[in-house]
């Protein structure tokens, strides 16, 4: 493990290139694991700890013994080749630093610590390579701030603004932070505008550190009023505090510092402005999330928080993580920091009697309740935000919190809200997403007058609506309305609802006809860019609900007998606004879905539409990109009615579809004189065992394509396909042979799966073609007694997987020595294989290797001598093995070493010794191992030892004493049956 350390002066981009270095692909390639922690000013082993855990899990850690927080850190580490950044180190303790690496060690060779830090000592005592960022030169400078302040188009637009901005450039001291700001800030200003900041004073503030903080002052004081103290209410948030925009304007709601513009615009429009203009000032900066994130999330970088604390000054407060302010009579808003236990509330700030904001964070999360007199003490609050507390209930006495606006009780274990919430007549955000638990809405929610925004997205536990919700005139979010069969339950309550955003309707089976449906006005919701319409109950609903549904409830196969016609004409009467964007339809009974006219449409979404026989004519949607169709049993045929005519092209702008599950679907027909979907990049087709055609002159540009549970005639029609990245054939019953076509028109294949095939006794030699392939995997073709030829040619393969393969008996050398890029080669359940191939000595660059349920394996390959970058070796459920090689001592580069339910291993080789770079053994289920080897001792890099199943040898090693034992007690980290010890010293459970 080798660490690099990122130094220099704030502003300068460390982290900007730390996280190109992240991201890129070939880095991402390269590590089993990677992992990205903010540090700042706290170094604090244990948090540090406990935030590599989550990261490499993916998972919260609520270990407080570090005993078994060091324990889990090593399960998640051990033998993986890891990347961690350490973002904006401050630490300067050697010692402390040291500690820390120290429980790293565990991890692959190769693994990597990459160190971002403002100080040359922190990068000179980690021992590490320095890389020292320079301030730019004023011409590298001028190009960064010449993009901000004029765009690509307007940079000769005035020869004096060129002039003064480069005058500027020159007191930026060349820190790109300072030109993006001050660039951002110019930008469509006047030339006076521009004098004014060339000239102003600030550039002559005394002890700043170089240039930065001036040029940030800079761009503050130049700010119109109201973005001033938007900025400046978020100097509540620590550092690195991941800022959702749509709850940061609504919390500037709630303060009053979103003012109406006069031109009747929604405060929610104009907030949206202030934190974009805040954005492109670069005060907020918006960084990656997950893919499974929705949202942009938006960081404030360290110098801009500084600037922001600064501003802040005591009206502000953080407590938690040592920060405490002095002057507490003066605070208005704070920020509390608990980790796991509420209790830990700053019972000073009791002292901040007219507190009107009151932040939870809990950074770890939270498993305690929250006191309720803790809250009532302020009775001046108009922000509460407790979102991802432990509270269950919300006690009746917040009716005491006459001036609260925003209450936020997302992710909570919430059950039921109070009744008396129906007093807050000023709140205008309740936000209850994600509570999962919770079963109902106060009755009297309609008497919240004032409330804009209900948030129930996730709360999959209702199942009703409170009386008089179309009453709440000034809502614009509600995420999800569900219909019932009572008055007020009606879908017509929707009618005078402006809403914005997502909405979900759920048992529309309630609407009684065309004219309730037309009364919700859904055509009006201009705002509305998501709309979901489900008839009968999710799975997911009758999970969570408490009562008891009835059988007539439970699904749209059981709705009130009506006739088709009259369902037609109720969705047709919901026809929504032609600005949405994403349609999802869920258990419609219709025969056709209504012709609407949607032109703006990116996703459409039909699912269990079973009984139409139509497809909508969606083909001329000039936006649309994702179609996806699922379970409709009465389409026959895909044809032009789909396409919606031929010219200009069908489904321009296409690039996913999916069909699945169309039982009845025998037939996708081509159009004459149109080539459809030119810009698909991946089709999926799933269970859909009759047809047997589809478009072949169509997809010229697709690079994924996957066939589930189809015919296999329909891969004879998708030949001419010539552009393929990725394919996955899986369960294609009828199909015995891969066509020599498919795979040798698409030589630029570089994954390749092929899986349940079970009739499939033969691939093709065009094999040889894909020299590209770079993962290869053949699983349950149970008749395929060959690995398929041409397998030597391909010199690019990284992994290489075989399960569930009961004829194959043999690996031939001839295939397998040319595989000389393979990495991970697995090969599982194989029942009648006998023998591996005598050509694994070629595998020059193998990393991992495993072995499993290989019932009649009697030895494994020699060889291992040659394979200088074995990693990782697994050899699970073979029986009949009785010995490992000896050539397996030569592979000095093993760190991982699993054995499992090997019954025929008596005794392992004093030759392990040789094996130095083992830091992970683990045996489990081998009945007869009655001892370990002596060298076992010599093994000072085994970091985790793990003995299971092995009743003979756990009695003999958990006596903490004798021979056994003297040869394992210097491993640090033990599992022994049931048993765990952390070195050498019995651990009790957290």
């Amino acid at each position: 493990m080798s660490v690099v350390s990122i130094v220099g002066i704030g502003g300068l981009g460390k982290t900007t290139l730390a996280q190109l270095v992240y991201n890129d692909k070939t880095v991402n390639d390269h590590f089993d694991l990677k992992m990205w922690i903010y540090v700042s000013e706290s170094f604090d082993i244990k948090k540090l700890m406990m935030s590599i855990v989550e990261s490499a899990t993916k998972g919260s850690c609520r270990l407080c013994s570090m005993d078994l927080l060091q324990s889990q850190l090593q399960d998640s580490i051990c033998g993986k080749r890891f990347l961690l950044v350490l973002d904006d180190v401050w630490n300067e303790d050697k010692d402390e630093w040291e500690r820390f690496i120290d429980l790293l060690r565990s991890g692959a060779e190769g693994s990597r610590v990459v160190v971002t830090t403002r100080s040359m000592k922190v990068a000179y005592f980690t021992g590490s390579t320095v890389y020292e960022l320079k301030v730019l030169s004023d011409d590298a400078c001028w190009v960064l701030f010449r993009k901000q302040a004029f765009g690509e188009d307007r940079e000769d637009e005035s020869t004096n603004l060129m002039k003064i901005g480069k005058e500027i450039i020159k007191k930026c001291g060349g820190v790109p932070l300072a030109a993006k700001t001050l660039g951002s800030l110019l930008r469509l200003k006047k030339e006076d505008y521009w004098m004014s900041v060339q000239d102003s004073e600030l550039w002559n503030l005394k002890g700043c550190q170089g240039a930065i903080l001036p040029a940030l002052r800079l761009s503050y004081v130049y700010l119109p009023p109201h973005l001033k103290r938007c900025f400046a209410f978020c100097s509540l948030f620590p550092k690195n505090h991941e800022i959702n925009k749509e709850k940061m304007i609504y919390i500037w709601m709630a303060e009053g510092l979103i003012l109406p513009d006069g031109e009747n615009r929604q405060l929610e429009s104009i907030g949206d402005e202030y934190f974009d203009d805040l954005l492109h000032l670069s005060f907020f900066q918006e960084v990656e999330k997950c893919k499974n994130v929705s949202h942009a999330v938006y960081k404030m970088h360290d110098l801009i928080h500084d600037l922001a604390r600064t501003i802040g000054g005591n009206v502000f407060a953080i407590f938690g993580h040592g920060l405490a302010p002095s002057d507490l009579a003066r605070i208005r808003h704070s920020s509390v920091i608990c980790n796991f236990d509420p209790s830990s509330f700053p019972r000073d700030l009791f002292e901040a009697k007219h507190l009107r904001t009151l932040l939870f964070l809990f950074p770890g999360g939270s498993s305690g309740d929250i006191p309720y007199f803790l809250i009532m003490k302020f009775i001046y609050l108009r922000i509460l935000d407790l979102n991802g507390s432990g509270i269950k209930t919300l006690h009746e006495s917040v009716s005491a919190l006459l001036c609260l606006r925003f209450l936020d009780l997302s992710s909570t274990s919430i059950q039921t809200l109070p009744n008396t919430i129906s007093d807050l007549s000023n709140l205008q955000t309740l936000n209850l997403s994600g509570c999962c638990y919770l079963v109902e809405l106060p009755f009297g929610m309609a008497n919240v007058t004032s409330l804009r925004h209900l948030n129930i997205m996730g709360c999959e536990g209702l199942t009703q609506m409170p009386a008089g919700i179309g009453n709440l005139v000034h809502l614009q979010t509600l995420p999800i309305y569900i219909v019932g069969k009572r008055t007020w339950e009606s879908i017509a309550e929707l009618h005078s609802l402006n809403l914005r955003g997502e909405l979900h309707i759920k048992r529309m089976e309630n609407i009684r006809d065309a004219k309730e449906a037309r009364e919700a006005n859904m055509r009006e919701k201009k705002h509305l860019h998501t709309l979901r319409l489900q008839w009968g109950i999710s799975k997911k609903s009758k999970d969570l609900s408490p009562t008891k549904v009835t059988s007539s409830d439970s699904s749209s196969s059981s709705l009130p007998e009506e006739s088709s016609k009259d369902v037609e004409d109720i969705l047709e009467c919901l026809e929504p606004h032609a600005n949405l964007k994403n349609l999802h339809i869920k258990g419609y009974p219709g025969i056709a879905i209504p012709p609407w006219d949607l032109p703006n449409l990116v996703t459409i979404e039909l699912i269990n539409c079973r009984n139409c026989v139509y497809l909508p004519k969606i083909g001329q949607l000039p936006f649309l990109e994702r179609i996806s169709l699922q379970g409709m049993d009465g389409i026959t045929s895909i044809d032009e009615g789909f396409y919606g005519g031929v010219f200009p092209e069908p489904f321009p702008c296409v690039k996913f579809f999916t069909i699945k599950d169309f039982p009845n679907l025998e037939d996708w027909s081509s159009i004459d004189g149109g080539l459809p979907f030119p810009r698909l990049e991946k089709l999926i087709l799933d269970k859909c065992p009759n047809l047997t055609n589809a478009p072949a002159p169509a997809f010229p540009s697709i690079r994924h394509l996957e066939l589930h549970f189809c015919n296999a005639k329909i891969m004879e029609s998708l030949e001419n396909i010539t552009s393929l990245s990725s394919l996955v054939v899986d369960m294609l019953p009828n199909l015995n042979h891969i066509s020599g076509s498919l795979l040798g028109n698409n030589k630029y294949l570089e994954s390749l799966e092929i899986r349940a095939c079970q009739n499939l006794h033969l691939l093709t030699s065009k094999l040889e073609n894909l020299i590209y392939l770079r993962s290869l995997i053949i699983s349950c073709c149970e008749k395929l007694s060959d690995l398929p030829p041409g397998l030597k040619k391909l010199e690019r393969l990284e992994l290489l997987e075989i399960n569930c393969c009961h004829s194959l008996i043999l690996l031939p050398h001839e295939e397998i020595e040319g595989l000389g890029s393979l990495k991970t080669f697995s090969i599982e359940n194989c029942s009648n294989l006998i023998s591996l191939s005598s050509g694994f000595h070629h595998l020059s660059s193998l990393e991992q290797l495993s072995i499993m349920s290989c019932p009649k394996l009697t030895s494994l390959p020699d060889g291992f001598e040659n394979l200088s970058t074995l990693r990782s070796l697994n050899i699970v459920s073979c029986p009949e093995l009785s010995y490992l090689p000896s050539s397996l001592q030569h592979a000095t580069t093993l760190q991982s070493l699993v054995l499992h339910s090997c019954p025929g291993l008596i005794t392992l080789p004093e030759w392990f010794k040789e094996l130095s770079s083992l830091r992970s053994l683990a045996i489990s289920n081998c009945n007869y191992l009655i001892s370990l080897p002596e060298a076992i001792q010599s093994l000072t890099t085994l970091q985790h030892l793990s003995i299971q199943d092995c009743p003979q040898l756990e009695r003999l090693c958990k006596k903490m004493k004798g021979k056994e034992w003297q040869k394992i007690k210097h491993v640090p980290h033990m599992y022994i049956g049931s048993l765990k010890f952390c070195k050498g010293i019995l651990c009790l459970d957290d």
